[in-house]
């Protein structure tokens, strides 16, 4: 369960095309509502909200994205989840530096670092420690053979790709570190799509298919859907994901502060 919301509040080798600016400023605000699925019956499980400010890491002048997480009132009652995770992106090249997962899901409760050594689109090397109130749980080093993220940078990955160098069905192989686990995910571009958030507002949007070797996941193929908005501004707007517990669901709710017009964003007048 742990595991299963960190992968889902966030997202995300061979060829990585990259934009050549950071598609986000200062002060930007996503809000996400997240629904999951039992059977027939999807209810509202929880919020996240995502932030973006100016930091510092190590001398470098970085972006600092946060993630918070928690869960609804009614979900408290069976898993009380109030988690937070925190990000340093270097601000000149969009690489990960930093980050810390800060958990506090039911009685269990801990804080894990995650240090980037290196970090090239051939090798990555991290240093993950965790710890709680009682001392050291682990402190160990990873590596991958293609770009590896913490999981709140993957959320980055996948808004600072450039989107008009893509071709329909290409792949990216990347990898996410996790605990003591280093999590191998696959993206295959899937084209153009549209959201549909009511009758009369919809969004153009990129489709990524995410294959995810995990076992938090009913199945590793198409584990999970992201829709990006089709426009500067590459906003995560729609995910979509196969569990073993059952589905989930994050839809984009309200944002604040972005970089560039939302024109992704169609408006159908009213008859």
């Amino acid at each position: 369960m742990k595991k299963t919301v960190i992968l889902l509040v966030l997202f995300l080798s061979i060829s990585l095309v990259y934009a050549k600016e950071a598609p986000f400023i200062e002060g930007e605000v996503l809000n996400y509502d997240i629904h999951f699925k039992w059977g027939l019956v999807m209810m509202k499980a929880g919020t996240a909200n995502y932030t973006v400010k100016k930091g510092s890491f190590e001398n470098n002048t970085t972006y600092k994205t946060s993630l918070d997480f928690k869960t609804t009132t009614f979900f408290d009652g069976i898993f009380k989840i109030r988690d937070t995770l925190v990000s340093h992106i270097d601000a000149y090249d969009l690489k990960p530096l930093y980050n810390i997962r800060k958990i506090n899901e039911g009685k269990t409760r801990f804080w894990e670092e995650t240090f980037v050594k290196t970090h090239s689109p051939d090798f990555t090397k991290v240093r993950v420690k965790r710890q709680n109130d009682a001392g050291i749980k682990f402190d160990t080093t990873m590596v991958a053979n293609n770009a590896g993220y913490d999981m709140l940078s993957v959320f980055t990955f996948a808004r600072t790709l450039d989107y008009s160098q893509l071709t329909q069905d290409q792949t990216m192989h990347i990898s996410s570190f996790v605990g003591r686990d280093k999590v191998n995910i696959t993206v295959h571009f899937k084209g153009q799509a549209i959201v549909e958030k009511s009758e009369s507002v919809k969004y153009k949007a990129y489709l990524l298919a995410i294959d995810i070797g995990d076992d938090a996941f009913k199945e590793s193929k198409t584990a999970m859907e992201i829709w990006v908005s089709d426009d500067k501004n590459h906003i995560p707007l729609k995910i979509k994901a196969k569990l073993r517990i059952g589905a989930a669901e994050v839809n984009l709710a309200a944002w604040k502060n972005l970089k560039y017009p939302l024109s992704s964003e169609i408006i159908i007048p009213a008859r």
